[in-house]
């Protein structure tokens, strides 16, 4: 991605933000793409490559704790309806009244609080991996949701995020970067079953300093760029993205979010991972088809990063369901 096209703006509530921006050319419309954890807006590259030589236009923002954006401490900062704020700062900064919103991973959750409260700012809406995340209505107990998976599911699912959201994660993460690496893009997608969704697994993982390689999808050039990222964004600040969670500090703004039958007017795609062993699509359809009915549900052969391991395959999806909107 080109370093020259990436700008910083201040936001309202004081933050740094920096994103990647490429203007539309005359007729095409601006993709809004929000990456989630541990990733920064280099996760589009691939989409950049694909979407800016045809002319759309392209703002890809380094989200609040990670790349190059601020990075604060504080939990409540990570509220994802105030982040939702942050990004239409940005979008107001380059006078974009209208953009198709993509979001993946945490950016999905981010996408999910725009739809809610700045719908009118969308042309659409795309949710990858992770469906769209409704308000929560009431606190969520991550020992009681976890208890419940393992009851339900045989998987407790949730065990990473007692992790992620202890004060000191961080610490064993950027010692241990490759290993860390190296199972959020995992060789195989079944390796998080094991090491990720069960409670004290992800630990074990890092203080054994597993390395079991990069997958295909992800070549060396390519991981060296996402390692030296990260390890100079550091994970102390973007961790909060659980401990907000887990500490139910998106109650206060998800119970002022009006409850209605259909989540979203908008059109929306929903692109489902069939092999990602956390986001599933066995768990984002019925949200889609209960909260979004009219949503296109495009299945991909991919684990959790299908803009990463089916690029082409996710662009052209991708491309035929915006062109299909006729902006």
């Amino acid at each position: 991605m080109d370093s020259t096209l990436y700008k910083d703006i201040k936001v309202s509530r004081g933050f740094t933000y920096h994103y990647y921006y490429s203007p539309a050319a005359a007729g095409k419309p601006t993709l809004l793409l929000v990456h989630g954890f541990p990733s920064c807006s280099y996760d589009w590259r691939r989409q950049v490559a694909h979407f800016r030589p045809q002319g759309y236009g392209l703002v890809i923002p380094d989200l609040l704790g990670a790349g190059e954006t601020a990075k604060p401490e504080d939990p409540d900062a990570f509220r994802l309806a105030l982040i939702a704020q942050d990004l239409v700062d940005v979008l107001d900064a380059e006078g974009l009244t209208k953009v198709v919103g993509i979001g993946h991973d945490w950016g999905s959750g981010v996408m999910s609080r725009l739809a809610d409260l700045h719908e009118d700012r969308f042309h659409a809406f795309a949710w990858i991996s992770l469906a769209y995340w409704p308000p929560s209505r009431e606190p969520m107990d991550v020992d009681a949701l976890i208890a419940h998976m393992r009851a339900t599911t045989g998987n407790e699912r949730f065990g990473y995020w007692k992790f992620y959201s202890k004060p000191d994660a961080y610490l064993i993460c950027e010692k241990n970067i490759d290993s860390m690496l190296q199972l959020s893009y995992a060789i195989n997608p079944q390796i998080w079953l094991e090491w990720v969704t069960p409670v004290g697994k992800i630990e074990e993982w890092l203080e054994g300093n597993h390395q079991p390689g990069i997958p295909e999808w992800l070549p060396q050039e390519e991981y060296l760029v996402t390692r030296e990222k990260l390890s100079k964004s550091g994970l102390k600040s973007a961790a909060n993205y659980y401990t907000a969670q887990v500490q139910n500090k998106n109650m206060q703004d998800d119970e002022k979010i009006p409850e209605r039958t259909i989540a979203v007017e908008k059109p929306a795609l929903f692109i489902a991972t069939t092999k990602d062993t956390i986001c599933t699509p066995l768990m984002g359809k019925p949200i889609m088809e209960k909260h979004i009915p009219h949503a296109k549900i495009v299945d991909l052969d991919a684990g959790h990063w299908p803009q990463l391991e089916t690029t082409n395959k996710f662009n052209q999806e991708l491309e035929k369901w915006i062109e299909s909107l006729r902006i």
